[in-house]
């Protein structure tokens, strides 16, 4: 069940894969395109979500919610489900970044729902 969510993240032109991420920094599970190293992609994307969280407590803005990392290639969205998993959605240049953050939270809510 919670393979069919992610992939209604590859409905959208653009995205390539979604995977979800334990806080702990494991893989759960993903749709779409293999990231090339899946390992790292986990690791990285929780250790980035703390920083952000960290940084947000900081300066009295509370935790984060989501982070948007852009790249020559693409972009990559973190976004805090719940206390124990992370999404990533991971695009290409071909994104329509506005109808994603539109369509995010309605499917990011199906996710927490399912978990």
């Amino acid at each position: 069940m919670l393979k069919c969510v992610l992939e209604e993240f590859l409905q959208i032109d653009g995205v390539n894969t979604a995977a979800l991420i334990a806080t702990d920094g494991f893989l759960i599970d993903y749709v779409g395109s293999e990231p090339a190293d899946k390992d790292a992609l986990a690791a990285l994307g929780s250790c980035a979500m703390q920083f952000f969280s960290r940084t947000g407590i900081a300066l009295d803005l509370g935790p984060v919610r989501q982070s948007v990392l852009e790249y020559g290639e693409g972009t990559v969205i973190f976004t805090q489900i719940g206390n124990e998993e992370i999404l990533a959605v991971i695009t290409g240049t071909d994104s329509p970044l506005g109808r994603l953050a539109y369509i995010l939270p309605k499917i990011t809510t199906r996710v927490a729902a399912l978990i």
